[in-house]
Parts: C-alpha cells; structure tokens; sequence
C-alpha cells in the first residue's frame, strides 16, 4: 500500500518535494515567514497611487498600469498555471484593453475588455493539444488574474472624479497598513489573531485620516479602512503556501495585486460616499 507523505515532513525547511506532476502548496510553518518583497510591493504601490491621486487620473493610471505588470508577469507562476507565458500574454492584452476603457469615466467599455479577456483565457486553452494537462488550474489562474486587473481599471476610473481622491486616500492608507498582518505572522501566539489585528490597524489609520478631513464620516472611513485593510492582506496571506511565493518575482505579483484588488472597494465607497 503505498502513503502519501505530509511536505511539511518531506522538508523541514518548509520545501515541498514533487510528488508526480502537481508542485504541492508550500508547509504551513514557509506560509507564516515574512515576504520582504510582497510587503515592499504593497507598500510602495499603495503610497504610489496616493501620491498619483493629487495629480489626476492620468498619474493614477501609469501607477496601476506598473502594478498590472507586476501581475501578469509574475500572477502566473503564482496561479499555477501549466502555461505560464500563455497566460501572461492574455493577461497583457487583457490589461491594455481594460486599461484603455478607464479613458471614459462611464466605465462603458470595461465590461467588453473584461470579456475579451476571457474569451482570450479559454481560447489559448484550445490550442493546446490534448490532453492539456492542468487546464482548469490554468484557466483559474487567468480568470483570477483578470480579476485583479479589473479591480485596477476600477481604480484608475474612480481617480476621474475629484471627489473620489480622499476615498483613494484612505483606501491605499489601510492597505499599506494591512502589511502589519504579514510582519507579525512569524509570531506564534498571534497568528489566530492577525485577522483582527489587521481590521483594527485599517480602521485605526481610517479614524485618523477622518479627523484630517471633512469629506468622510467618521462611520464612513472606519467602514472603508476595515474592508480595505482586510481584503489587502487576506489575498496576500491565501497565497502564502503557493510555491512560487518563495521568488521575488511571485511575490512582487502578490503585493501588487493586493493594491490593485481594493480598486473595486474603491469604486464601491466612491459611489456609495
């Protein structure tokens, strides 16, 4: 009878070994290390879109256009994708053409760039001769990146109303802090708690920033820094097992990505305040 052995006991490193053609997530104890480049990509990106949002829409559209292609170059390999440039390629095209619909503020042309990225996604799948190995990872792997790029295009589009700029503000403010989840996960005894440590941290920076403007509730900012805060860091710590958050290029990717996901959070608050 042959057993199937734990990664975690495979190396005590942390390194998964290959078990046939699948690479297996990384042992919990790797998942709880500090990503220095994941947290450095969240950080500078966030602080790059801040800066960006004091000078209009086209600033804020060259910042996330740099973190979308920190995603497609790195989110396949993160995804797990058996066609890594494949999948970057789509993702590229995916991104210009999404990218390109945040010229109208109406978001017009987004819904059509999203679709053309996935029509692109499933039909290099067909190309591929069978039996395409991995294919339902591979598509996920693109349909997530998309998604990442479409929360980005939603930013972009929210730094055409002046209104939306303290929203931003605030949005980017509670994802730079979110990384204090990812510096403290090293820590045993509050890792049950990085969760809540992290929605304190968001709303905490949220209540200052509020009593600097009077743009925002009080209420309002503490909703936006928590969700902001939270769905940051949560993308980052779900990917903390896969393999290719061990290189820097995977984890640049992850960072970036968690900046581009509050995009559509953004345009949430920006509507609703």
């Amino acid at each position: 009878m042959t057993s199937v052995t734990d990664p975690a006991v495979d190396d005590p490193r942390g390194v998964p070994e290959e078990h046939g053609p699948l690479r297996l997530p990384l042992s919990p104890v790797s998942g709880d290390r500090v990503r220095p480049w994941s947290v450095a990509a969240t950080v500078v990106g966030a602080v790059a879109v801040i800066v960006a949002s004091q000078w209009g829409y086209a600033a804020v559209l060259g910042v996330v256009a740099a973190l979308a292609l920190a995603v497609v170059l790195g989110w396949p390999a993160v995804g797990g994708t058996r066609t890594a440039l494949a999948t970057s390629v789509v993702l590229g095209i995916a991104a210009a053409a999404m990218l390109g619909a945040t010229v109208r503020d109406d978001l017009r042309w987004l819904p059509a760039a999203v679709a053309l990225g996935m029509v692109a996604a499933f039909f290099h799948q067909l190309l591929r001769p069978p039996p395409r190995a991995g294919l339902v990872l591979s598509l996920l792997a693109a349909v997530g990146g998309l998604v990442l790029l479409a929360s980005g295009a939603l930013l972009a589009v929210s730094a055409h109303d002046a209104g939306s700029g303290p929203v931003i503000v605030l949005a980017m403010l509670a994802a730079a802090v979110s990384v204090v989840g990812d510096l403290l996960a090293p820590v045993r005894v509050l890792r049950l708690f990085l969760g809540f440590i992290v929605l304190l941290a968001g709303m905490g920076v949220a209540a200052l920033a509020a009593s600097w403007t009077d743009e925002l509730t009080t209420m309002g900012a503490l909703g936006i820094g928590a969700a902001t805060a939270t769905v940051s860091w949560s993308l980052r710590r779900v990917l903390a097992l896969q393999p290719a958050i061990l290189g820097a290029p995977g984890q640049v990717a992850v960072g970036a990505g968690s900046v581009l996901l509050v995009g559509a959070l953004v345009r949430l608050f920006a509507v609703l305040f």
